[in-house]
């Protein structure tokens, strides 16, 4: 009889000692798969795959969310017998509310009602996941089987945040070689020196706002002795400015081989233009043709600001020429404006908005009319040393405020000849 009774008390204990056992080894061998499964460097939706079904199969959760957090929102990734519902709402309650392992009491906001725990994981006091669960099987080891869920959610979504990290790293080192590259080809496009011709002075600023700049400006002396100057803006900044940039240019140098007179010229480079960008990105231009022999100047200005001239008591505005580049394929109206030059001294400042958009401490800009009267002020000197004073003009004018877009200037000083 003692036997029988003993064999009857030990039976339960031996009973629920080899379940427990059992269920360790089942999380120990999904934890071993897990590991190797991030260790394989498995898809994403892969790993939401694998966790769900073990939480359904072998923790008995029969409902469940599962939302991460994807730079400044939040993402159900993966739902069961669940349909989500404003997550951005349900992320803020959850940002708010749930800090640590919580269970969803009846007084809970209504979109946690369907829910029983909430499995929040943080990095410091940053939040990256929420596992929301619900229809739990009741069980013995239930209290065990919450720990091991709070463990092995963890260990995944720790394994979702890192790959996320990875991959951002992935694109920005991605990113900061097309950068490198982009810089390499801008440099190239921007002419490092200016012609040095016997009766005309050429100087440049060029401040690009960022490392990729949106401003450019070119120069070609043509067979005939003419000498082509043209600055540019194009729309946008970084690798995708220096692209449309690279074909611009390219478009630029072999159409001024072809196409003698500016209004086809323009015509062309916009109908190219256009064909590249569908029309999605625009370019302010100016371009102008000097020809030394009878110092006769011609230009066309495509919706660029305009260019300042200052010969004598001659002092105007460059605006004759047309819309700007790339916004309709065919350009109605090209007008050509001309400059029949005397034998005294004349200044060209061309410029593009970053110089005009310059404040100071009040909010006043550099705007055209003092870029006038500076340029009057200034139409003695060289154009090297006029462009020196401009930029110590600049500098003090805008104090510590950064500049506020690219700016490029191109000045041309076409000097005096004998009678």
């Amino acid at each position: 009889m003692k036997e029988k009774s003993l064999a009857q008390y030990m039976h339960p204990q031996v009973k629920q000692l080899e379940d427990e056992l059992h269920n360790k080894q089942v999380q120990l061998n999904f934890l071993m798969r897990i590991t190797q499964a991030i260790n394989a460097n498995i898809s994403q939706r892969e790993l939401f795959e694998m966790f769900s079904q073990f939480l359904q199969r072998d923790l008995g959760v029969k409902r469940l969310a599962m939302l991460f957090r994807e730079a400044t929102t939040w993402k159900c990734h993966k739902a069961i017998d669940y349909i989500p519902k404003d997550i951005e709402a349900l992320s803020r309650i959850l940002v708010k509310k749930y800090k640590d392992f919580s269970k969803v009491g009846e007084l809970s906001d209504d979109l946690l009602k369907p829910f029983e725990l909430v499995i929040p994981v943080y990095h410091k006091d940053d939040p990256l996941a929420y596992v929301l669960v619900g229809k739990i099987d009741k069980a013995e080891d239930a209290y065990d089987r919450f720990k091991f869920m709070i463990s092995i959610t963890n260990v995944v979504a720790v394994a979702i945040e890192n790959k996320r990290l990875f991959n951002r790293y992935i694109e920005q080192e991605t990113y900061k070689k097309e950068l490198e590259l982009a810089q390499r080809v801008q440099q190239m496009l921007i002419p490092s020196e200016l012609p040095d011709e016997p009766n005309v002075e050429l100087s440049a600023i060029y401040r690009p706002h960022s490392n990729i700049g949106g401003d450019y400006f070119d120069y070609c002396k043509l067979d005939d002795g003419s000498l082509i100057i043209c600055l540019a803006d194009v729309s946008g900044k970084g690798i995708p400015a220096a692209i449309l940039m690279a074909n611009f240019q390219a478009t630029m140098r072999s159409a001024v081989k072809i196409y003698h007179h500016l209004d086809d010229l323009v015509r062309h480079i916009n109908t190219t233009l256009v064909g590249i960008t569908k029309s999605e990105r625009i370019v302010t231009f100016f371009i102008l043709k000097y020809d030394p022999q009878t110092r006769r100047i011609e230009y066309v200005n495509a919706g660029h600001n305009p260019p300042i001239y200052i010969n004598g008591l001659d002092q105007r505005f460059l605006k004759e020429g047309c819309t700007i580049l790339g916004a309709v394929e065919h350009l109605d109206v090209v007008d050509v404006g001309t400059l029949q030059l005397d034998q005294s001294e004349s200044l060209i400042v061309m410029y593009t908005d970053g110089l005009t958009d310059l404040r100071d401490s009040s909010g006043a800009y550099f705007d055209e009319q003092k870029l006038k009267d500076f340029t009057i002020a200034h139409k003695k000197i060289t154009a090297k040393e006029f462009n020196e004073e401009l930029l110590e003009a600049m500098e003090t004018f805008k104090g510590q405020s950064a500049y506020p877009d690219d700016i490029a200037v191109v000045t041309c000083k076409i000097k005096a000849t004998s009678i």
